[in-house]
């Protein structure tokens, strides 16, 4: 029996019409570029992961019903000139995957190229792009690692910017890690990253970062998989805009410790347990009132339910950075609920559900004017499935539903999404 347009929700007619708008179109740029053989094999090649080139075409289509993140009409009056939050984009990329094998080495190199256009606020429109360079290297029996570099560009999220202001993050990572055997069976972990992000508006210019982690741990493996890992992380960060509080400049930058213990148990074949445990010290020089110590982690189980669904459970509590100009880190505590359901080899279905309530102990200005401290509650939902069309083309779809709740004013919101998404290998 035919289903009547008018008596589909607004969400349902926008999947629709970019359901419509992706075959029209995208499919037209996309398959032509495919190999004769792409067309004719169905079944998955065991051989694809072993490719060494491997490039692709990717195209998505978006709709996100209140993009800005804002919690009111009128706020939404007063900052878009229109109650209507909702905004649709697309973007199509193109880009190369590539892992060279000379010998026990391994090279791997990633590089994609995005354009992203958006439908009324074309003032965002961007070229992005992601690249990978690593090394994952090998000495004889007893050490291993990789050495890499990796950067991405692209639009900031507009959760605490609040505006269709353009600002394009660029986060560059340097890394190396090393793995050395020591007698059975012990091994030694060593590593050390750079991390640095700069933003395009000036008014996020305060959120430019680098931070330097080393970290060095000791590792005992059983025979039957079960490890355990003494960890200690250093972490030294710096911003090099100041921020004003007040009419004060305030030197966020903060030196971390981190001294805890891993473990990874599988107490069944169908169950494994995970969990770390670190005691967490931040300092800062300036505003020492907002210093954190405390206890920080995760545990998670994961169970292997069916041969083709897989059940997941966690719980944290961490510190992190966070995207806006007011705080440099908030404490965050959360569950994740998670399912994965795999049904063929070309069809699979995920869901995950995560609640988390983040405390801004990171804001001088909330610490130096001696007032209530930020805290937020947010709840999401995702379902995602992915259907192998032909060996190498795999269409997808993501819904997100999400709320905020505050106790600063403006600063909740809810919203929904829907992204379409088509990648092709040839």
């Amino acid at each position: 029996m035919p289903i009547s347009i008018a008596l589909m929700d607004p969400l349902s007619v926008r999947i629709a019409a970019m359901l419509g708008a992706l075959f029209r179109g995208l499919l037209v740029f996309v398959l032509p570029l495919l190999p004769r053989s792409a067309w004719s094999q169905e079944e998955v090649d065991s051989t694809e992961a072993l490719d060494t080139f491997r490039p692709y075409v990717r195209a998505n289509y978006g709709y996100d019903s209140n993009l800005f993140r804002l919690e009111t009409d009128d706020q939404a009056r007063a900052l878009l000139g229109t109650r209507d939050k909702s905004e649709t984009y697309h973007t199509f990329a193109a880009g190369i995957d590539i892992d060279w094998r000379v010998s026990r080495q391994v090279l791997k190199t990633q590089f994609e190229i995005t354009e992203t256009r958006f439908d009324t606020y074309k003032q965002l429109d961007f070229t992005g792009y992601r690249g990978l360079l690593q090394w994952n290297w090998l000495v004889g029996k007893f050490a291993t690692g990789d050495l890499g570099v990796n950067e991405t560009k692209t639009q900031a999220s507009f959760t605490d910017l609040q505006s269709p202001t353009q600002n394009l993050l660029t986060a560059r990572q340097a890394y190396a890690h090393a793995g050395i055997k020591l007698a059975l069976p012990w091994q030694l972990n060593l590593g050390v990253t750079r991390t640095t992000t700069d933003n395009s508006a000036d008014s996020q210019q305060i959120l430019n970062y680098a931070e330097n982690k080393y970290s060095a741990g000791i590792q005992y493996q059983t025979s039957k998989g079960t490890l355990l890992e003494f960890d200690n992380q250093y972490r030294e960060g710096r911003y090099p805009n100041r921020q004003i509080v007040g009419i004060a400049p305030v030197d966020n930058g903060y030196r971390q410790y981190d001294n805890g213990v891993a473990i990874v148990w599988s107490p069944t074949i169908k169950t494994q347990l995970k969990g770390a445990l670190n005691y967490t010290q931040r300092r800062y020089a300036d505003v020492p009132q907002r210093d954190f110590s405390g206890i920080t982690g995760r545990l998670s189980t994961d169970w292997l339910a069916t041969e083709k669904t897989n059940l997941g459970l966690a719980f944290y509590r961490d510190i992190g950075v966070v995207e806006n100009n007011t705080a440099s880190y908030s404490l965050n505590r959360g569950i994740t609920l998670s399912a994965d359901w795999r049904p063929t080899v070309k069809l699979s279905f995920k869901a995950r559900a995560i609640h988390e309530s983040q405390t801004y102990a990171g804001d001088p200005g909330f610490v130096l004017a001696n007032t209530p401290t930020r805290q937020d509650q947010l709840t999401n939902f995702e379902f995602e499935t992915n259907y192998k069309v032909l060996r190498k083309t795999k269409l997808g779809l993501l819904l997100q539903h999400g709320v905020r709740h505050s106790n600063q004013a403006l600063a909740g919101y809810n919203f929904s999404s829907a992204l379409i998404s088509l990648r092709s290998g040839f």
